[in-house]
């Protein structure tokens, strides 16, 4: 069938489905990027972010925030508005505008051969966009799923390159060829690639298929074109050919360099990778591909070096605080919470880690002490490792054991404290005074009683 009056539902459904994801994308894992390592060699890529996706960290980085050009890379975006837009590939199908080639003529774009008023479904022009780059079946989709306006299409992209946590990421085009205000980053592409790595398993199969045969359109027969993935990694005949490599994405333009997301995996290791602005020629002109040895490189660096590895064991010992009024003991240990795990180097020493301690100022007496009862469990600050300045962790520190609280010992200090507080000490001068006022108001009392009596036994006498 072909797509005609359906467009506005379509449009419609584009802009509910992103709205929906940019209120539940805080839910959706991103990578965490803890600390980053540095091989013992470089690479050629101006920009590059790996992450290890079964353990969904970031493990390398190389300026991933620096303005890039996307280049091709954009198709993956497009691919991902499609699929969110079409639930049958397979007998949906799009009749190619004229629109879209009159946009491409002159400009040396990448194509797979289509041609105006030529109709194939989307699955095939999926695999030509992923596989051979084509910036026509690009065009077509875009113009489709749009409503017959690329322009839609755009907002789209930019709308789920916003809900999918892009910072530094704008979109002109659904086909990556140049233009100055279509940029993105390593970090912001390496978000792209990975939501669609776990989202997107249609995607994923037909980015990481070495080649296709083309089915047959209203203009061409069955097997009308055999296309080959663009990325030489892939392809056994390639002297760049590296078996632990599955698609995904290239992308090249003057102003870009040479881009390339891959996956890679081995032993039941998966990683990610993002390269962008690998030089096109060296110093004399001639043609090099040298982000394939950069991905290459950085693929065996990690395979060979990495493991995921305890940096922390919940229960150990790293302190002890001093209690007052305890029953059974006059010291608690502080020990970690929970343990913590990561990504390692194996040639890191984990002894290299630095330590830092943070108690809870608020939980102190002025003394440094802290007040029973304490219970089994309870927080009473944070232990953080970190190594050249990166955090690795932040853990809690909390109390090995309960520690009960001595009711006499308790109400003993505060009878100290009452006799030495300043009500005690005012209250018994008052009552010393009023002692000592008694007293001599009764010795004068007393005296002046002793005096009549004398009087009297004298009157007697006579």
């Amino acid at each position: 069938m072909t797509m005609t009056a359906s467009r506005s539902r379509l449009i419609s459904l584009a802009v509910c489905t992103a709205l929906i994801i940019t209120l539940i994308c805080p839910f959706f894992g991103q990578p965490v990027s803890a600390v980053t390592f540095t091989p013992n060699f470089t690479i050629t890529s101006e920009a590059a972010v790996m992450i290890n996706l079964d353990k969904d960290v970031v493990v390398y980085t190389k300026n991933p925030d620096k303005k890039m050009y996307p280049a091709s890379l954009t198709k993956i975006m497009t691919a991902m508005i499609v699929l969110d837009n079409v639930e049958d590939t397979d007998n949906t199908s799009f009749e190619a505008p004229l629109v879209v080639f009159d946009e491409l003529y002159g400009q040396n774009a990448s194509a797979v051969g289509l041609s105006n008023g030529e109709i194939v479904t989307v699955t095939d022009l999926l695999y030509s966009l992923m596989l051979k780059s084509a910036c026509e079946s690009a065009g077509i989709l875009a113009y489709h799923v749009g409503g017959e306006s690329i322009s839609n299409f755009v907002d789209m992209m930019n709308a789920k390159a916003k809900a999918i946590g892009c910072t530094g990421t704008h979109f002109v085009n659904p086909h990556g060829l140049y233009d100055d205000d279509q940029y993105t980053n390593a970090r912001d592409m390496a978000l792209i690639a990975k939501y669609a790595v776990d989202n997107y398993p249609k995607l994923v199969e037909i980015a990481c298929t070495p080649d296709y045969e083309m089915n047959a359109t209203n203009y061409h027969d069955a097997g009308w074109a055999h296309i080959n993935h663009t990325n030489s990694m892939v392809n056994r005949s390639s002297s760049y050919y590296y078996q632990y490599v599955k698609g995904f994405k290239t992308g090249t333009l003057d102003e870009s360099g040479r881009n390339l997301v891959t996956l890679g995996s081995r032993d039941g290791n998966n990683y990610l990778l993002v390269t962008m602005g690998s030089p096109l020629y060296d110093d004399e002109g001639n043609s090099v591909y040298l982000h394939y040895d950069d991905h290459k490189a950085l693929y065996e660096w990690a395979f060979e070096n990495f493991e995921y590895k305890q940096i922390c064991q919940a229960g150990k010992e790293i302190t002890e605080l001093q209690v007052r009024f305890g029953e059974n003991s006059d010291f608690v240990r502080l020990v970690i919470g929970e343990s913590y795990s990561c990504m390692w180097l194996k040639t890191v020493d984990t002894a290299r880690l630095k330590e830092k301690i943070t108690i809870d100022e608020s939980l102190l007496n002025e003394d440094g002490t802290i007040t029973a009862p304490i219970s089994k469990g309870q927080k009473f600050g944070t232990y953080t490792l970190s190594l050249s300045g990166d955090e690795i962790c932040t853990v809690s520190l909390v109390a090995q054991d309960d520690v009960t609280m001595s009711q006499l010992s308790y109400n003993l200090d505060k009878a100290k404290k009452f006799v030495s507080s300043g009500y005690f000490i005012a209250a018994a001068a008052a009552a010393g005074a009023l002692v000592l006022a008694y007293i001599i108001i009764y010795a004068a009392s007393h005296k002046k009683k002793k005096r009549r009596t004398k009087r009297v036994q004298k009157k007697r006498k006579f």
